[in-house]
């Protein structure tokens, strides 16, 4: 999962924004694009925990990959967890069979 998701995820269960991501594992790839001309993420930068603003850091954010970790909401308390770079963003009840 790259961490710029973050700037379009909220809450399944109560709509908060945003998430706070914990990584446990994440790995640096390689190949990425230029400098942009302006931030990537337009509300929420997950790598600096603010509002975005100097677009280099968007070229060391885009060479991270969470592999696991969690997504927390502070509002209501729910948490996602991440696996194999997914994040798992089922509520409770949608998890039934």
């Amino acid at each position: 999962m790259k961490r710029r998701l973050l700037d379009l995820l909220a809450c399944p269960s109560c709509l908060s924004f945003p998430l706070e991501l914990t990584v446990e594992n994440e790995r640096e790839e390689s190949g990425l694009p230029i400098m942009p001309e302006r931030p990537l993420c337009e509300r929420w930068c997950s790598f600096i925990s603010s509002q975005p603003g100097d677009p280099d850091n968007c070229i060391k954010c885009m060479k991270l990959e969470v592999m696991s970790g969690k997504l927390s909401c502070k509002s209501c308390g729910a948490e996602y967890r991440i696996e194999d770079g997914v994040p798992r963003m089922l509520r409770p009840d949608d998890t039934r069979l």
